[in-house]
């Protein structure tokens, strides 16, 4: 999908949290790039890690200052806040930087762009927590394009949540996937934190066969992951899904050509602008014979008002969610905003086949 379906406006590098590990968003170097390398230092970077489960300022809490540059990401300096979560490095480089703070096991990130003061900076954590009342997606949509000679899939969840605390768990992933036929090596995971700035990972296989996790913290507020894979083609073309959590509907879309038919799944329509068709499954398995062939255009993307940027991170432009006049359409509009996200992804995973 979009990668990134329905987080309303255009969200710019704020701050992501995910499992300790380095972040290097392409789009710094891009801008450092465009600004030069080498730059010069200037004035310190200082500010106040504020966990924001306390609403308190957070002590012994590590921070890297990150420089883009050429070459990758270079780290300029290592501080730690003191007991009253103020943290100070001595120089800052000119041009785009970020800090990057370990907290509870997570790592934030906080970008400050060219022109922003680099002083005075807040940067927010989170207490960690492994309540499973947290792991559970709000929406989940499954889009199957049959090309004719593969069957590329597309499942997006999204995670919204509303307390004030992050849910990670390594051990159980925050969420899991489930994908038919033989194993698959790398599937590939774009991962939409709050704060637009999509980060693209893999799904581990788990002990029971066909069941992918995704270890990636839920910070608060809407994080999107969209997980794509291609199987076979066949005759007669077929895709076996299970529901792995029945605390929100399944709902498959296929491009306007193609069709689905099956015990357990229901149609609930098409969606007027690029008649993309919309059915929900009803039962835990379902087998759904696959009639005709076709993918999202390019042209529908458009119309759905969606766009996004490549890159790991990056900025995200993302349509506003639309609701229809019926109560059954709402389900509906959480597949018509994911098509334009689907066809993005779907070229990009497409390339890193190549």
């Amino acid at each position: 999908m979009r990668r990134g379906l329905g987080h309303g406006g255009t969200a710019l590098a704020g701050c992501a949290g995910q499992a300790f590990r380095p972040v290097l968003p392409r789009v710094a170097l891009t801008v450092a790039a465009a600004l030069g390398v080498g730059l010069p230092l200037f004035g310190g970077v200082d500010g106040t890690v504020v966990n924001q489960t306390t609403g308190r300022p957070q002590a012994d809490v590590i921070l890297m200052l990150m420089q883009p540059g050429e070459s990758g990401m270079q780290q300029l300096g290592t501080a730690k806040t003191d007991a009253q979560g103020n943290f100070h490095f001595d120089k800052s480089p000119e041009g785009p930087k970020l800090l990057q703070a370990i907290y509870s096991g997570v790592l934030y990130t906080k970008m400050i762009p060219p022109g922003q003061p680099s002083t005075g900076v807040q940067v927010p954590v989170y207490n960690a927590t492994k309540n499973t009342k947290l792991d559970h997606p709000s929406q989940r949509l499954l889009v199957l394009q049959p090309t004719g000679t593969e069957l590329d899939v597309t499942e997006t969840l999204i995670f919204d949540n509303q307390s004030n605390t992050t849910f990670n768990n390594p051990q159980t992933g925050s969420a899991e996937v489930w994908i038919p036929g033989p194993a698959q090596d790398n599937v590939s995971v774009r991962i939409t934190p709050p704060g637009g700035m999509p980060i693209d990972r893999t799904a581990s296989a788990t002990r029971t066969p066909h069941i992918y996790k995704i270890d990636y913290p839920v910070n608060p507020g809407e994080t999107r992951f969209d997980v794509n894979y291609v199987l076979p083609n066949a005759t007669p073309l077929t895709y076996s899904g299970r529901v792995l959590d029945n605390s929100v509907p399944l709902r498959l879309v296929t491009p306007s050509a193609v069709s689905l038919q099956g015990a357990g799944i229901a149609s609930l329509g098409r969606e007027p602008t690029t008649q993309a068709q919309i059915y929900e499954v009803k039962s835990p398995t379902f087998t759904a014979t696959i009639q005709g062939t076709g993918t999202l255009g390019a042209g529908q993307a458009d119309s759905s008002n969606s766009a996004e940027d490549n890159g790991e991170p990056q900025i995200e432009e993302a349509a506003p969610r639309v609701y229809d006049r019926m109560y059954w359409v709402l389900g509906l509009a959480f597949g018509i905003l994911a098509l334009g996200s689907v066809l993005l992804w779907r070229r990009d995973a497409g390339r890193r086949r190549a």
